[in-house]
């Protein structure tokens, strides 16, 4: 990798995710209010971060915050929490919560604030160690709760460089052990493991008896759990192994197999909109069809996405290496109600630039391709 590419990224990175911060701060109220999760637990302490306009607004001897629900309305008193002193313009309060169900939205009762949309649990109903794939309010939507659930996005796209073209995709994961089972009992971290699979085809619809061109398969068996260590640390971790090949023979063939972590950072604006930063780091297991891969991949997908399922959804994957680098960028915006988080119907657009768009061309770099059509999980 070369230092100008190493140095390039980064600085990329973090002047798109300095923008979306300094747009979202222009617009929120005079208090900020924060939470240090999406889900709170009923009839147990909840801990709210509070931001104070400036330092000439004095720190209230209480918090009034509203909760709202689909059955009531209601009032709760929060007091200075005496383990955080205030510090600055940040003070932590906290409260017992009521016992709630369901989804509700807190703002702060007697003044302007942001408000926040929380999933509220009992014991008996603590929600999967999700990863952080959606963005904004649907968040809250308990699509991952389920033992199969969405994985990677699912489209149908169509594009015209040398001619007509389609790519489509299709994902999911398992989450293999149920949290009563056996195993389970025997060793808990088993109830986080998964099965991924994703399957990535370009087709060549403007040729003669309209072959595909190549064709990604990509099984993977991975663990992932919520860490919650601070405001500057990862909130979540997804770890395991993948296999990518694409079922051809002889010089054709393609194949690779990764170990990887991937560490996932979550900041929430006052307008409804996430930015999620997901970066997965790899090492390459076995490499021996295409023993050069690493030098136009890398060893890391740099991996965003910003906005709310309810509305539009930006995302983007770049990869460097030393010989070259690629960009994907996917915008989907939804033309139906969603059914639930990430899937429903919505247009799709999608641009890529560089090298490897598939694993058969993946020292190969093609004209920049743009791609709309449809997708049912984003």
């Amino acid at each position: 990798m070369s230092v100008t590419t190493m140095k390039t990224v980064p600085s990329i990175l973090s002047a798109f995710a300095a923008l979306l911060f300094s747009c979202t701060a222009s617009a929120a109220p005079g208090w900020i209010i924060a939470t240090p999760g999406e889900t709170v637990q009923s009839g147990k302490e909840l801990k709210l971060e509070t931001v104070r306009p400036d330092e000439k607004t004095s720190w209230p001897a209480i918090l009034r915050l509203k909760l709202v629900t689909d059955q009531k309305t209601e009032i709760i008193i929060f007091q200075p929490d005496p383990s955080t002193p205030a510090k600055g313009l940040r003070a932590t309060y906290a409260a017992m919560l009521p016992d709630l169900s369901g989804q509700i939205k807190i703002e702060l009762a007697d003044v302007a604030s942001n408000r926040l949309m929380l999933l509220a649990t009992t014991p008996e109903e603590q929600p999967a160690e999700t990863f952080p794939e959606t963005v904004g309010k649907a968040d809250q939507l308990r699509g991952d709760a389920s033992a199969l659930s969405a994985h990677d996005p699912t489209y149908f796209i169509l594009g015209a460089r040398n001619g007509m073209n389609a790519r489509y995709q299709i994902s999911f994961k398992y989450r293999i052990f149920d949290k009563d089972s056996t195993p389970v009992q025997w060793l808990p971290v088993l109830k986080q493991v998964y099965f991924g699979y994703t399957q990535t085809s370009v087709w060549d619809l403007g040729v003669d008896s309209k072959p595909f061109h190549d064709t990604s398969y990509r099984p993977s068996l991975f663990w992932q759990k919520r860490l919650d260590l601070g405001e500057s640390m990862p909130r979540y971790l997804r770890a395991g192994f993948e296999h990518e090949s694409n079922g051809k023979e002889g010089i054709n063939s393609r194949s690779i197999n990764l170990a990887y972590a991937q560490p996932a950072w979550r900041a929430d604006f006052a307008n409804d909109k996430s930015l999620i930063f997901a970066p997965r780091f790899y090492v390459y297991t076995d490499k021996a069809d295409n023993p050069d891969i690493a030098r136009y991949r890398g060893y890391a997908d740099w991996l965003l996405r910003y906005g709310d399922e309810n509305e539009w959804v930006l995302s983007s994957a770049l990869r460097t290496g030393t010989a070259g680098r690629s960009a994907q960028f996917d915008l989907s915006v939804p033309f139906r109600k969603a059914l639930f988080a990430r899937t429903g119907g919505f247009v799709h657009f999608q641009f890529f630039s560089g090298y490897g768009e598939t694993l058969l061309d993946y020292n190969q770099r093609h004209p920049a391709q743009l791609r709309a059509g449809f997708s049912i999980v984003r």
